[in-house]
């Protein structure tokens, strides 16, 4: 239980605490599996056949997890560093609109998250003698600290297996086939304006998806930034059935490399789609706001 905490304290008192409770989910199948046909080696070769761009990002599109709302039961494993912690996550989720996390273990809760397209909201529940806290602040300023794009969009995609929004003309994209899987090379639609913005040339993807041949579902997704001390990487493994037609990767890991070394496993346990939901998160009047120091 003290580590829990612990790693909630680091959360409240480092830039990285809003970051590291947004990727918090995970998943233990309980749905059926659909069934799929292998791709088979020859001699330690891949029997894939190269398919070009656009009929890659075809059939990425087509096989994209959609819902409108999403409930999920899930439990994490997260460490910071040294720090580490075990701890269960409570999602729901409105497409496009709200990402709600309640963060607890043994029942406890420890923290409360509320995402929204223009607000980052997060609750620290009071621990002994120390009094509950709170923060509130936009993207722009989270994404300033962190160093960083930080947006909704790129976090509820991270938190159903979905690709971001990228260009999607021929020259912008790199086809190819990798470990035995397909490979696109992308240049995200809000980093090629900032990039523009700034006058700085683009050399890499902003973004490279690795696909299973199988269902064009996402196996792998690496970020890309102009800073060579940071990388960020999602894996997704364990994909099942929510519903007739859809699969969803029920493991999840994030592995971040920048001022702190995260690693976060993730198993989801239950899934419920486009139920009716409450988003509830009131800030207590005795709760004391985290300030947080801007870098020169």
């Amino acid at each position: 239980m003290n580590r829990f905490f612990y790693l909630f304290s680091i959360f409240s008192n480092r830039p990285l605490f809003l970051f590291a409770p947004i990727l918090i989910l995970a998943s233990t199948s309980w749905f059926s599996c659909k069934t799929h046909k292998k791709i088979t080696l020859n001699n330690g070769k891949c029997l894939l056949d190269f398919k070009n761009a656009r009929t890659l990002t075809s059939n990425l599109k087509t096989n994209e997890f959609l819902f409108e709302r999403l409930s999920a039961k899930l439990s994490a494993d997260a460490e910071i560093d040294s720090a580490s912690a075990s701890f269960s996550v409570t999602l729901r989720m409105k497409k496009d609109s709200i990402i709600w996390m309640s963060l607890s273990k043994l029942g406890i809760e420890g923290a409360r998250v509320l995402i929204t397209k223009d607000s980052v909201k997060f609750i620290k529940r009071p621990l002994g003698s120390d009094n509950g806290k709170f923060f509130i602040g936009d993207y722009a300023y989270i994404s300033k600290m962190l160093n960083t794009d930080l947006d909704f969009e790129l976090l509820q995609s991270l938190l159903v297996g979905n690709s971001v929004e990228f260009y999607d003309e021929d020259e912008k994209i790199k086809p190819g086939i990798d470990n035995c899987q397909y490979t696109l090379g992308t240049i995200r639609k809000k980093k090629l304006r900032k990039v523009m913005e700034k006058g700085k040339e683009l050399k890499e993807p902003a973004q490279s998806i690795y696909l299973i041949p199988e269902t064009f579902k996402i196996a792998r997704i690496l970020f890309y930034e102009f800073a060579p001390d940071r990388s960020f990487e999602a894996q997704y493994s364990d994909y099942a059935a929510t519903d007739s037609t859809q699969l969803f990767p029920m493991k999840m890991n994030y592995i971040i490399k920048a001022q702190k070394n995260v690693k976060i496993d993730l198993a989801y346990n239950k899934v419920v789609l486009n139920e009716e939901q409450a988003f509830p998160f009131k800030i207590p009047e005795n709760y004391e706001a985290i300030t947080i120091k801007e870098k020169k």
